[in-house]
Formats: C-alpha cells, structure tokens, sequence
C-alpha cells in the first residue's frame, strides 16, 4: 500500500508535465530561433514538482524513486514526439485536398496569394490554418515568395512538393494547373501507403489486450470451473 501511495502522489505532482493539446502552436510563418511556449523546467514548474516527488518516492523505495523521476523526465518529451508525429500526419492527410482546392482557385483565375486565400477556407487542419496565416501576411505587405518559404517551415516536409510548386510559379512563372494536380496524386498515394502502414500494425497492437486481458479472461471462465468442479472428486 505504501509502495502504490508513492506511485501515486509522484504522478499526480507530475500532473504539471502532462501532455499539451493535439496541435502545437502555429508559429509565424518564416519566424527563426522562436522559443517555445513553455521552454524550462524553471519557467514552466516542472522542476520543483519533479525534486518533490523523486523525495517522497525515495523516502519509500530508492527504486520507485528512480522509475518516479524517469516517468517525470521522460514522459513530456515522449508526448512532445507523439504531437509532432500527429501533426506531421495530419498534414499528410490534409495536403491533397488542399492541392486540389489550390488548383481550382487558380483554374479559376486567381493569384498565387488569392488562391492560398480561397483555399484556406474549405482545406483541412492544420493546413487550412497555416495557408490562412498566410494570406493575411501577404495582405500585410510581406513578399510572396517569403510567405511561402515560411509556408513549408510551418508544414515540415510533407507540404514541401506543393511549396516548391508554389514558388516556382511565383518566381518564374510556371503553370500551376499541371504541377498542382500531380501534387494532389503523389499525396494520396503518400496518404494511401500511410493508411496501410497504421493497417499492419493493428494486428501488432491487439497482442497486447489479446495476451493480458482475453485469453486470462478465457483460461478463467474456461479452465478454472472444470478444476474447481473436479476437487470434490479427488481423492482424500
């Protein structure tokens, strides 16, 4: 009991340190060397929570000290990873219809920072955000091609083909029909291999409830009444 009371009084003083919402913040488009929202341990009062709970779990168990202070530690930056690998997800799974909405602007006469305009209405988080960020930094007077440059900081690599193409049409004048449409279909394709990635490992993630939860449960109502039904039978 003493040992299970650490435990939890350790991981509610890291309550402080749970992980933050789906999205990170959305940086200005073209920002460098912008600090993060909560960037110390000092700032953001991670460091006297985690001295406080690694004492009470010592007091207890030098062992359970050690696992306290690892989980406190280690337990942000693994949900710092796991946003930016949503996000980064999310943008895979948003950039074709933003290329297609991009290209039906255009198709329809619009410039370059119209078309982001038009298109960040109806394209899907985080990029329907990012591409309306944009076009008010454009309105305000930033150059084109700039914006874009900072466009494809914010996405990260897997918006980096429709930026080039952008930008190649800003700068040299390139038709964008053609070059937006084949964006559109190398992003399904990048969004299709994504689907069957996360479809093969489904039967890898049910090992773990399948081992642990149902075949004790079974071995249970299944084994367990036989035995018992049996000892009457048994001799003295």
């Amino acid at each position: 009991m003493i040992v299970l009371l650490a435990l939890g009084v350790g991981l509610a003083l890291a309550w402080p340190s749970r992980p933050r919402p789906f999205w990170p913040p959305i940086r200005s488009l073209g920002a460098e060397n912008q600090r993060p929202e909560r960037d110390g341990w000092v700032r953001d009062g991670r460091l006297p929570v985690v001295g406080l709970a690694g004492v009470l779990a010592l007091a207890v168990s030098p062992l359970l000290g050690l696992a306290v202070l690892a989980l406190v530690v280690a337990r942000p930056r693994l949900a710092a990873r796991r946003a930016a690998a949503r996000y980064r997800w999310a943008v895979v799974d948003a950039v074709p219809e933003a290329a297609d909405l991009l290209a039906l602007s255009v198709a329809g006469g619009l410039t370059v920072p119209l078309a982001l305009v038009a298109a960040a209405r109806w394209s899907p988080p985080p990029v329907g955000e990012v591409l309306e960020r944009a076009g008010g930094e454009i309105g305000l007077g930033r150059p084109t091609a700039e914006v874009l440059e900072g466009l494809a900081e914010s996405l990260g690599p897997p918006a980096q083909p429709l930026v080039d193409v952008l930008l190649a049409s800003e700068r040299y004048g390139v038709p964008l029909g053609d070059s937006l449409d084949r964006v559109a279909r190398e992003a399904r394709l990048e969004r299709r291999r994504r689907g069957e990635e996360r479809a093969r490992r489904v039967p890898v993630l049910l090992l773990f409830p399948l081992v642990l939860c149902v075949l004790p449960a079974f071995a249970f109502l299944t084994v367990v009444p036989l035995l018992v039904g049996s000892l009457p039978d048994l001799p003295p």
